[in-house]
């Protein structure tokens, strides 16, 4: 549901009993179930170019949920025209492999995979290990994030990328998430959808 679907008292008294659960500022879902992959992609379908994909921060966000992103990051293919910046978007140039690209709910969003290596590389800190951590509680081998890492050797913020997934590493085994496994959700019984 977006925001202006509904008078705006209607939209902060629904979220103030719970009957509404905010993704973003602009959209929300009913709390009759926990918000999925599909709900949260098409939450951030509104800052897509023609052309663009969901990525880094923003992807991580639709596989794994936890904190919606600020902004929306929006990727697209080199030499294709970046969109203007906008106040729900940020964007990058990207070249994408096969496979990189995968729909959710209809929505472009990087592979899971190709996701783990970005917000490695792209995000700082802190942020970046809690992203991985969730990536990897809803199924992501972190194993997989590292093989390709490894393949971006000499490329901008990899060895910065290879820290953050050593702590996301440790951070995961104490947690005991089993690699490659998704985990149930706690409030749904059921693993996350990644389509």
């Amino acid at each position: 549901m977006r925001r202006g679907d509904l008078p705006p008292g209607e939209w902060v008294g629904m979220q103030l009993d719970g009957v509404l659960v905010a993704l973003t500022d602009d959209v929300a879902v009913t709390t009759e179930r926990p918000p999925e992959p599909d709900d949260r992609a098409q939450a951030l379908a509104p800052a897509l170019p023609r052309h663009g994909v969901l990525g880094r921060d923003a992807a991580a966000w639709v596989h794994a949920g936890g904190r919606a992103p600020a902004r929306a990051c929006v990727l697209v293919p080199v030499g294709v025209r970046r969109p203007d910046a906008r106040p729900d978007r940020a964007s990058a140039e990207t070249v994408f492999a096969q496979g990189d690209v995968v729909l959710v709910a209809g929505v472009p969003v990087t592979s899971p995979v190709r996701t783990g290596a970005d917000v490695a590389r792209w995000v700082e800190g802190a942020a970046a290990v809690e992203r991985l951590v969730a990536l990897a509680s809803c199924g992501v081998d972190l194993q997989e994030v590292r093989a390709r890492l490894a393949a971006m050797t000499g490329r901008r913020h990899v060895r910065r990328a290879f820290g953050a997934l050593e702590d996301a590493g440790r951070r995961v085994a104490s947690l005991g998430v089993a690699r490659g496994e998704p985990q149930r959700s706690a409030s749904s019984g059921r693993a996350p959808v990644m389509r």
